[in-house]
């Protein structure tokens, strides 16, 4: 038995959940499907005392080519600077 649920997400959203999904299980029919069902599975398979394992596997070198030599300490460091630097403006604009 199947059920239809409708929502309305934000597009952005939507649109970077499609792509994962494909790039996940293929470009054909059914991926998305399979993807919300995964998820919905694994949403509602947790229990609310133990924390759900995360795959962070896709972040794996993505930043590696824009931080080249940072350490971790270093990249903390330069976000703070942006952070910092873009409340400044704000408050002089």
């Amino acid at each position: 038995m199947t059920e239809t649920i409708k929502v309305e997400v934000d597009e952005e959203l939507a649109r970077k959940f499609r792509k994962k999904a494909m790039e996940k299980y293929g470009y054909k029919r059914g991926a998305i499907k399979q993807a919300l069902e995964d998820l919905m599975s694994s949403f509602t398979s947790t229990s609310p005392n133990k924390p759900r394992k995360v795959d962070w596997s896709f972040l794996e070198g993505s930043l590696k080519d824009s931080y080249k030599g940072m350490t971790s300490v270093d990249l903390q460091h330069s976000l703070w600077q942006i952070k910092l630097d873009s409340h400044r403006h704000k408050r002089v604009s």
